[in-house]
């Protein structure tokens, strides 16, 4: 069991259903079902959510050492459960009930965080065991459990992944205003051809092509944030944005030939009134290019 801190750290835990709290994200490992548990605290911003996302994924592929074993490395599944959905999603609750079923599992302690479960009813019930003398004449034998050679706590440390730049809201661009045209003064002296008079023509530049759609990206991000305080943005391989708040995706889109084209399932969580103030403020910005 780990508790995730701030700046990408996971810190081993004793084994106890208690630190599920509003306050904390907590990673459970289980070899048993080959999962790894990710439980989201109420309380915990979009941020520190994402931090113990990477985390949890981060012990899914590579496991962590104690002594000279690994523990974790054949783990197959992901399971998050947001506290702020039990009672409100089917399938959170079934996860969640899942969870708290192994928390309340017997178990006995291999070392201050690795547990081993019950497999006879011998061990009591999310407790440590208390030792017991031993009769010289019938030994009582241990259930069969995995040997560690002197385990270790380990604390993983992960550099924190980069911190993707904030889109730079939309500025005026600058342009240079349309200089008189030049003429030539027509002398009074009769001359035997005229010359094509010489025009001189100084359009003002237009704004590129990049600016231009990195103006309109910044339109998007503006109107989104007229109603939600805390997103999260991600860019993808393909260089198509995902814009999510709180509880769930907000919108995708990506750069077509300068146009944002946004994915047939965007603004599908959100209600129709907001989508609408987006988009129209998305439309009312672009008039300014």
């Amino acid at each position: 069991m780990f508790k995730v801190l701030e700046g990408g750290v996971s810190e081993p835990i004793k084994w106890s259903k208690d630190h599920l709290t509003p306050e904390s994200n907590i990673i459970i490992l289980d070899e048993g079902s080959s999962s790894v548990f990710l439980w989201y605290g109420a309380k915990q911003g979009l941020v520190s959510r994402r931090t113990a996302l990477r985390q949890a994924e981060s012990l899914k592929g590579h496991g962590f050492s104690v002594g000279k074993s690994i523990v974790g490395r054949d783990i197959k599944a992901l399971r998050e459960i947001d506290q702020r959905k039990i009672g409100r999603v089917p399938e959170i609750d079934e996860l969640n009930d899942e969870l708290q079923t192994l928390l309340n599992r017997g178990f006995k302690y291999l070392d201050d965080y690795t547990v081993t479960f019950d497999l006879d009813g011998t061990f009591p019930s999310a407790v440590k065991p208390a030792s017991k003398p031993v009769s010289s004449e019938e030994p009582i034998p241990e259930p069969i459990t995995r040997s560690v050679d002197k385990p270790e706590p380990v604390v993983i440390k992960t550099q924190p992944a980069p911190v993707k730049e904030e889109m730079k809201r939309a500025s005026e661009y600058d342009t240079e205003p349309d200089l008189p045209k030049e003429t030539t003064p027509i002398s009074s002296k009769t001359i035997m051809s005229t010359p094509e008079p010489i025009i001189k023509h100084d359009p003002a530049p237009k704004p590129k092509l990049g600016l231009s759609i990195q103006a309109k990206i910044g339109f998007v991000l503006i109107g989104v944030l007229d109603h939600y305080n805390d997103i999260w943005i991600s860019k993808k391989e393909d260089g198509s944005y995902s814009v999510e708040h709180m509880d769930g995706k907000v919108c995708e889109f990506s750069n077509s030939e300068g146009k944002i084209k946004f994915s047939p399932d965007s603004f599908k969580g959100i209600s129709t009134n907001i989508k609408t103030e987006i988009q129209k403020k998305f439309v009312e910005l672009s008039k300014l290019l």
